[in-house]
C-alpha cells in the first residue's frame, strides 16, 4: 500500500517523528527503539488496559502536533488524507500475518462539542482507513458519548480519568465482533480505556485502538 502525496513530499513524509519504539499494548514511546512484542510499558505491565493493543502511526511532536490542529478545524484539509493514508499504511503492516477488525468505529464526539465544531475528525479518517482496508466496515451506529466534559488538554491524568469512567454507551449488541475505535491523538488513554470498556460490556470479542499520534512520557504523565 503506497500513499499518495496529497500535501507531503516523499522526504517530508520520512522525516515525520514515525513510532518506531513503543510499548506493544499502548503504543507509548519508549526509549529504546525496540519492537519485540513482549516489550510493555511499567503502566501495561502493573494493570492491563481493555483494548488489544493501540496501533499509531506517529510520535506526537512537530510537526505531527500542527498537522493535527489542521484536522481538527478543517474538514476538507489535505493533511487529513495524508495522515489517514500513512495510518493506514502502519496498520497493514501490523496486521500483515492477522485479520483486520472487522467493524471500524470512530470516537464518538459528545453531540455538545459536535455542534459546536460542526465534524468529527475521527469519523473522516476512519472513513479514510475502510476505503485503504479491505473488508473492514465502517460503523457510526454502535457506540455514542453520554457524558460532556471539559476540553482534554485543559485537564490532568487523574481528571481525564474521572471524567472518562461511565462516558461511553453503546445503541446494540456487537456479541463476537472484533472491533477498532479510530481517534486522531491518544494521550493518557482514559478516552481509550472508556470506549474499549464499553464495547467490551456490549459483547466484543476484541477492541483495538487506531491513532494517528501517541503522546510520550512527558505529555501521558500530566
Amino acid at each position: 500500500m503506497e500513499p499518495e502525496n496529497h500535501c507531503l513530499c516523499n522526504d517530508c513524509i520520512n522525516a515525520l517523528p514515525w513510532l518506531t519504539g513503543q510499548c506493544q499494548r499502548c503504543a507509548l514511546p519508549l526509549l529504546t527503539h525496540c519492537n519485540r512484542r513482549n516489550i510493555l510499558c511499567p503502566e501495561c505491565q502493573k494493570k492491563t488496559p481493555p483494548f488489544r493493543h493501540c496501533i499509531a502511526a506517529f510520535q506526537y511532536q512537530e510537526p505531527i502536533n500542527k498537522l493535527i490542529t489542521t484536522i481538527k478545524t478543517n474538514p476538507h484539509a489535505p493533511e487529513l488524507l495524508q495522515l489517514s493514508e500513512l495510518l493506514a499504511t502502519t496498520i497493514a503492516d501490523r496486521y500483515e500475518a492477522t485479520k483486520l477488525p472487522q467493524i471500524i468505529i470512530p470516537l464518538p464526539l459528545h453531540w455538545r462539542k459536535l455542534t459546536h465544531r460542526g465534524f468529527n475528525q475521527s469519523y473522516s479518517i476512519a472513513r479514510s482507513l475502510c476505503q485503504k482496508l479491505p473488508g473492514t466496515e465502517l460503523r457510526n451506529d454502535i457506540c455514542y458519548r453520554r457524558s460532556y466534559s471539559p476540553p482534554q488538554h485543559l485537564q490532568g491524568k487523574h481528571q481525564r480519568l474521572r471524567f472518562m469512567r461511565n462516558a461511553f454507551a453503546v445503541h446494540k449488541r456487537i456479541d463476537g465482533q472484533s472491533v477498532a475505535i479510530v481517534d486522531d491523538v491518544v494521550t493518557t488513554k482514559a478516552t481509550a480505556i472508556a470506549a474499549a470498556s464499553s464495547l467490551i460490556k456490549a459483547g466484543a470479542k476484541s477492541v483495538d485502538i487506531w491513532c494517528i499520534a501517541r503522546t510520550g512520557w512527558h505529555i501521558a504523565a500530566l
